[in-house]
């Protein structure tokens, strides 16, 4: 049962989990009478929740059509990507003129700790700390806040891209690649780090869904 923050709230916050963790797969139809059932709450906040879900797309709530979770296409999933990868590279670039060695350390810390775990969830959630301690070290207020507003939707993205086989030792090699560049303070070499990392992202991503 949710008794945390507001139901509405709670609610939203754990549909959408579900969601980017794949729990709730695309096309899966969300009924609020079971989800109300499931969570212990009453109808009110669930359908409170499903109609800020459905604003930002995570849904699709028609009338008279079963609400049920959206499937996004390979377009609107690359153009996601193209976002991410200028934010990304912009993040690393303001970095590396910041970086000291403690910071290393936590990016080193972070990389060991990905390749200990054996779940595609808790490989993403690792995945996102070593980016955002990238963006935390840019000290740009601008750019961290538009990273935490795209976040939920890498996370999802993520997870198609970390699913294409092999690519799971790929990212921890991209990873070593791009703290070594920010070793040096080497400014051009950590946007082509992260340049590379965020193509070789891409391709997974394609090759996923041509090979659905």
């Amino acid at each position: 049962m949710l008794n945390i923050k507001s139901y509405n709230q709670a609610a939203y916050e754990a549909i959408k989990e579900k969601i980017i963790s794949k729990e709730f797969e695309p096309g899966k139809i969300l009924n609020e009478r079971q989800l109300s059932k499931d969570f212990g709450i009453s109808r009110t906040p669930i359908r409170e929740a499903l109609m800020k879900l459905s604003f930002e797309g995570w849904i699709i709530n028609e009338p008279y059509k079963p609400t049920h979770v959206r499937e996004f296409d390979l377009d609107s999933i690359l153009e996601a990507q193209k976002v991410r990868s200028a934010l990304e590279i912009l993040a690393v670039k303001e970095a590396s003129k910041r970086i000291n060695e403690k910071d290393i350390k936590v990016l080193e810390d972070l990389l060991l700790e990905q390749q200990k775990v054996d779940d595609y969830n808790s490989l993403i959630k690792l995945d996102r700390s070593f980016h955002e301690y990238i963006y935390k070290l840019s000290n740009n207020f601008l750019l961290i806040g538009l990273m935490k507003n795209i976040n939920d939707i890498v996370r999802y993205f993520g997870l198609i891209a970390m699913k294409d086989p092999g690519r799971t030792e790929v990212v921890f090699k991209e990873h070593r690649e791009i703290i070594e560049a920010l070793k040096k303070r080497d400014i051009e070499k950590s946007k082509k780090a992260m340049s590379r990392h965020m193509f070789m992202t891409e391709k997974s991503i394609i090759r996923r869904f041509e090979n659905k």
